[in-house]
């Protein structure tokens, strides 16, 4: 053959076998023909192609001669020829649930996102467990003493980032306390009642001041003329009066908050009477006018040295003239009592911060020749009725007594403890306070359950500390005659305690007292007269040693 035509074939086979055609084992050696066999999409035609895709615009890919959507395309779900199951949707290049119109796949499953509580708002939001999703938000189903701030359930009244509504918060360092941030520096304390107000018969314990408290120059019974400065707080004797509850209260306070961090200092001034009842001692009497001159002084002085200046509290010790004199609107008296002073002191200082009142019951009834009293009712009825307002710090028959009526000094010091007790969890961390005292008892056949407020569970049965009276100071009572004996007194739970009875009760008026009966003629106090042995598990460090447990409140309260 000759030279030229053979050259030209050899080329003309090289062309061939360049262009993709079969090679002699039969497969596609390169371009569209492995693509196709392979499902994946298609290269760029050339370096320079606009498309990006073999002639398609981006995102879209080749598959075979078709541009598609491998992220949307169910017939080609993440890659060419890769379909999915009939019913099922391409989502993102993968085969998934198709979810109706109001959802969005989550966890490969359908789910509205504006009520799923597991995917609140958006996937893997998850609602508290019980909390509702509304709107796309969870919506906790608040309580009667909270609101709803974004999508948690705050209290208001004590919630610093939230105080008095949503999204206010309180100045660094300050308390949110009945809704108000509290930016004071000298809180006053007034003090009032009888002579266990003023620490008749108490010697002095406490002569020292540890920390910046203070007292008029007058002293903690410092009267209503004369108040020109402040002076460390500390107890005096008079001749007949000593210690009052006002360095206990006071320093420990101090203490518990120094402890955390913070500062706490108190202007601590009485102005009781020993011997009056409540008709001596309220608005428009004398002792009320000098407690209304100590505020006039506390904030003429606060202003001058400028501290901010509040009345925080009234601390009472107060019902044994009352007891005498048979009084039985005594809850009202004190109702109107704190109301007063708060109305007083709000105008003479020109405060919206209320003043409530804190109160220990009576415990020493059997001194005046009495078996019972209503007054620890009373005092607990008044509680009740302003639970936001007055408070019962507890009872006194676990205390010291030097002659059956009167606290010793270290008693007076141990009492000023309890009440410090109940002013911090009220005034400066802005919680309710409740003594020790019944929430429920109900009767079934023999059996009586009582169910406690319990501040710092679990109960206790002491008769240690206090000598048991009989019954740990349960009694069961009934209009028969003859009420069943109580068998047994046992703690059932933390805060709970059941009573057997000896048969079931068949009279009316089924009601359970406690530590509510005493000898007439004996003292108060821990080993006699009216008392119980039923206390708390508190574990407050006492500044002096004290147990300072909280004991069940004297009570006479019906079967339900």
């Amino acid at each position: 053959m000759p030279a030229r035509p053979l050259l030209l074939f050899a080329l003309l086979c090289a062309c061939s076998s360049a262009s993709g055609t079969t090679t002699e084992d039969g497969t596609g050696s390169t371009g569209s023909a492995t693509a196709a066999a392979t499902g994946a999409p298609t290269e760029a035609a050339s370096s320079d192609d606009p498309t990006g895709a073999g002639g398609c615009a981006a995102p879209l890919a080749v598959c075979g001669d078709a541009c598609v959507d491998l992220a949307h395309d169910p017939a080609h779900c993440g890659g060419c020829d890769q379909p999915c199951d009939p019913g099922l949707a391409c989502l993102e290049g993968q085969c998934s649930v198709a979810c109706g119109a109001g959802s969005q796949v989550c966890d490969g499953a359908c789910v509205n996102v504006n009520v799923d509580p597991a995917h609140c708002g958006e996937c893997g939001h998850a609602c508290p467990g019980g909390v509702a999703c509304v709107a796309g938000a969870c919506a906790p189903d608040c309580g009667a003493t909270q609101t709803l701030c974004g999508e948690a359930c705050v209290d208001a009244s004590n919630d610093e980032a939230h105080c008095g509504g949503c999204d206010t918060p309180c100045p660094s360092g300050q308390p949110c306390v009945y809704g108000q941030c509290v930016g004071v520096g000298l809180h006053h304390l007034l003090i009032s009642g009888q002579s266990l107000s003023t620490g008749s018969g108490s010697v002095v314990v406490s002569v020292e001041q540890p920390f910046a408290n203070v007292s008029f120059n007058t002293g903690v019974r410092a009267g209503g003329v004369g108040l020109t400065s402040f002076i460390p707080l500390v107890e005096t004797w008079n001749g007949g009066e000593g210690e009052t509850i006002a360095s206990g209260l006071a320093n420990l306070v101090s203490q518990l908050e120094q402890d955390r961090g913070a500062a706490h200092k108190l202007l601590a001034s009485a102005h009781g009477v020993g011997g009056q009842p409540y008709s001596a001692l309220k608005k428009g009497t004398g002792p009320y006018a000098n407690g209304l001159a100590q505020v006039t002084a506390g904030a003429a002085l606060a202003t001058m040295s400028g501290e901010a200046y509040a009345v925080r509290a009234v601390a009472i010790v107060h019902g044994e003239s009352d007891h005498l004199g048979g009084n039985l609107a005594y809850a009202e008296d004190l109702l109107a009592w704190q109301s007063d002073y708060e109305a007083d002191v709000q105008a003479i200082t020109g405060q919206s911060l209320p003043v409530p009142m804190f109160l220990c019951q009576m415990s020493s009834w059997t001194m005046y020749g009495s078996s019972v009293s209503r007054i620890p009712g009373e005092q607990l009825a008044a509680a009740r009725a302003r639970p936001d307002r007055i408070f019962v710090v507890g009872p006194k028959y676990m205390l010291p007594y030097v002659d059956g009526v009167h606290l010793t000094g270290e008693g007076s010091r141990w009492l000023g403890e309890y009440y410090a007790k109940a002013y911090r969890t009220v005034l400066i961390d802005g919680l309710p306070w409740r003594p020790l005292a019944p929430r429920a008892i109900t009767r079934e056949g023999a059996v009586v359950t009582v169910e406690f407020d319990v501040p710092a569970p679990p109960l206790v049965l002491d008769e240690v500390l206090v000598t048991n009276p009989g019954n740990y100071g349960f009694e069961f009572t009934d209009t028969s005659g003859a009420p069943p004996a109580i068998a047994a007194v046992a703690l059932v739970g933390p805060t709970t305690v059941q009573l057997t009875l000896a048969a079931e009760p068949v009279g009316g008026n089924q009601r359970v007292r406690y530590a509510a009966t005493g000898t007439p003629g004996v003292w108060g106090g821990p080993t006699t007269g009216a008392r119980g042995n039923l206390r708390d598990s508190d574990a407050t460090v006492s500044r002096h040693g004290y147990g300072l447990h909280n004991w069940a409140v004297h009570f006479d309260e019906p079967v339900e």
